[in-house]
């Protein structure tokens, strides 16, 4: 453990993670930007949240809430004002706690296999100053304090919760593991009965949680997770635990390589045992012992920029510390190869982002820092527009998202933003975007009408109000197909037309203002024995052209049965047929495009109701003509006997609503 880390000045420590900023007579600024000095990955808290301040003389720390939503607390109490900042104050920004550092952290005893006890170890590692020449009673008593000291920091004494114990089983701290190789991460937490949940950690990300059956707790509590790092170097595994009780346990971390290539043989490990973590202040990160012919990889010790903010025109000092196994470093941009530690001025004319990057036999390390420059001139882009569904459909409400984000040094005023597409288009005004801040505007988009392939725009101040650095970036161009809603079936009924309906006898007669007539009759000269052939038609100017016929089914009633045609004249079919805009003579032989014989109805009074997928297809062929028409006939038409052997169909003539007139039900799609 360096110097710096064992006795730093002031500073915050982050609660979950141990981490330590450290406070300097610069303002250190605290929120999600990256421009911050203290740059926390928490939602919850603002892009700009607080900023801490040294104030000279009053020689004090003060703290000032910016504006946040969410505000900014000071054992537990909102900001109003700015105010001093006392040792052991604990600040709340969103979901992260920061305890106040103001005096040097105590130093913890290292977790190392214990050095042969000496005849004056009790007076040299005592925290109370012994008086020398105490006698040997004394120095037992003396002996006996400083290993109970020792016990109560190991198992956390005092707050409650000392001896909740946390193992990292799985891996072994200082190990290195292989890029892309699977490893188990375990750790149990032990020493309690009410162990409710355990948390394992991977880069202060979460990445398993296991949690007790009992709300009360257990005593023994395991989480795992299968892992494999992704990128070479550094990595730390943490883990912490709770109890149904409140009580929490301080955070225990070990530190792993992850190296491209084979990776080297080592020793196993001896497991240590398992030690509660009650250190005060920040606990020092372990260095992985490098294994034989495997150099470690370079590390930087900080790298800031002080201030972090500058205004336009302004100046800034980087610094940095000591890097170690490295044998050169360089910054960019600008700057070039650099000893260390040390410092430089720079004046950016723009937002900056600063890289280090360190180089020696074990590889490579970066770090960086962001110098943002304040007063500057906006520059509004349109960083993406997204649709919901990708592919809209024509009258159907699509959900439109675009981003807007000023990627400039200053702030954007008030300005309008507009997007169209081909007819359509949405209009509206924003009331200004600070440096480095996006915004989401969304709303609902009926497509007007289909494209194979539309140009849909969005563009930032479309009025010009805005003074930017760069107009020539205000709008971004997405291409999109707009499609056609699926279409939904439709059904149509029909009535036969009765001006079209009828009959036609063989002797060249046709009526039809009648029953329509199917049979034969007397025998009379010269045309012998009469023959009736019935017709039937139906308008289908109510179906649009192109539409797909799924279904279709024919209805006509059978009013009165003469004589015994279907004992005598065979079966009854039905011919698919075109006469024309007229019912003539000539119906009696026009060419038969598709006949079909259905299930025979003798009975008067009988109703012929056929659905088939035949009559479907005949009204699809017939759909081009704008009617569809048939002919009712027997396949004997003759028996020689002159008698009266026939059937008539209601046509569809009869009187308004009438349940009897042919109908044809047609059920397509558009």
């Amino acid at each position: 453990m360096s110097n710096a880390e064992a006795d730093f000045g002031p500073g915050l420590v982050v609660q979950h993670t141990g981490q330590v900023f450290p406070l300097t007579q610069e303002p250190l600024t605290i929120g999600r930007a990256a421009d911050n000095v203290m740059i926390l990955d928490d939602p919850q808290v603002a892009e700009r949240q607080a900023v801490i301040s040294w104030q000279e003389e009053a020689q004090v720390y003060t703290i000032e809430d910016l504006g946040s939503e969410g505000g900014t607390f000071v054992n537990d109490v909102r900001l109003a004002e700015p105010q001093i900042l006392r040792q052991g104050d604990v600040i709340r920004v969103g979901d992260t706690l920061l305890t106040v550092q103001l005096q040097p952290a105590a130093e913890v005893p290292a977790a190392e296999p214990a050095a042969p006890v000496e005849e004056e170890a009790p007076a040299s590692r005592s925290w109370t100053p012994i008086l020398v020449g105490v006698g040997i009673g004394l120095a037992v008593v003396a002996v006996l304090a400083c290993a109970l000291a020792a016990l109560s920091l190991l198992t956390g004494g005092g707050d409650g919760g000392g001896d909740l114990l946390i193992r990292i089983e799985s891996p072994s701290d200082g190990s290195q593991v292989a890029v892309g190789s699977e490893i188990v991460l375990q750790a149990t937490a032990s020493g309690v009965e009410d162990i409710t949940v355990i948390e394992l950690y991977v880069d202060n990300v979460i990445v398993a949680t296991a949690t007790s059956a009992d709300p009360k707790g257990a005593s023994s509590l395991t989480v795992s997770k299968p892992w494999r790092f992704t990128e070479a170097g550094r990595h730390k595994i943490a883990a912490e635990a709770r109890t149904a009780g409140g009580r929490s346990s301080r955070t225990v971390a070990v530190e792993v390589e992850a190296v491209s290539g084979p990776v080297p043989p080592s020793p196993t490990p001896t497991p240590a045992p398992a030690q509660p973590t009650a250190t005060q202040g920040p606990a020092p990160t372990a260095t992985p012992t490098p294994e034989p012919g495997a150099p470690p990889p370079p590390q930087i010790e900080y790298f800031r920029a002080s201030p972090p903010s500058i205004d336009a025109g302004g100046c800034t000092t980087l610094q940095w510390g000591a890097v170690r196994n490295a044998d050169g470093a360089t910054i960019e941009p600008g700057i070039g190869g650099v000893g260390t530690p040390g410092s430089t001025q720079v004046c950016p004319q723009e937002t900056t982002t600063y890289i280090l990057t360190a180089t020696g036999p074990g590889g490579s390390a970066q770090a960086s820092t962001v110098v943002t420059v304040l007063g500057g001139l906006p520059d509004l882009v349109i960083d993406s527009i997204t649709y919901e569904p990708a592919t809209p459909v024509v009258g159907e409400d699509t959900l439109v998202r675009i981003t807007i984000r000023n990627i400039g040094g200053g702030a954007a005023g008030a300005f309008n933003w507009e997007w169209h597409a081909g007819p359509d288009s949405q209009k509206d005004r924003l009331r200004g975007l600070a440096a480095g801040d996006s915004i989401v505007v969304s709303f609902d988009w009926q497509p007007s009408q289909a494209a194979e392939s539309l140009d849909t725009v969005a563009i930032a101040d479309v009025d010009g109000e805005v003074d930017e650095s760069d107009k020539n970036n205000n709008t971004l161009t997405v291409n999109i197909q707009v499609v056609e809603p699926e279409a939904k079936p439709e059904t149509v009924t029909i009535r036969s037309d009765g001006g079209l309906d009828g009959y036609v006898v063989n002797d060249g007669s046709v009526n039809t203002t009648e029953r329509i007539i199917v049979g034969n009759g007397s025998i009379i000269t010269p045309t012998g024995e009469l023959v009736a052939r019935g017709f039937l038609s139906f308008d289908l100017s109510a179906i649009p052209q192109g539409a797909v016929i799924q279904s279709a089914s024919l209805r006509f009633y059978q009013e009165k049965v003469e004589g015994n045609p279907y004992g005598k004249l065979g079966s009854f079919v039905i011919e698919h047929v075109a006469y024309g805009d007229a019912l003539t003579a000539d119906a009696f032989i026009a060419p038969t495009i598709a006949s079909m014989t259905p299930s025979q109805q003798p009975s008067e009074g009988a109703v012929y109701d056929l659905s088939d997928s035949l009559i479907a297809s005949w009204v699809q062929t017939a759909l081009d003509m704008g009617r569809f028409q048939l002919r009712l006939r027997f396949t004997s038409e003759t028996d020689g006997d002159g008698a009266e052997d026939w059937i008539a169909i209601t046509p569809g003539g009869s009187f308004v609503g009438s349940t009897h007139a042919p109908q044809l039900t047609v059920t397509y799609i558009p």
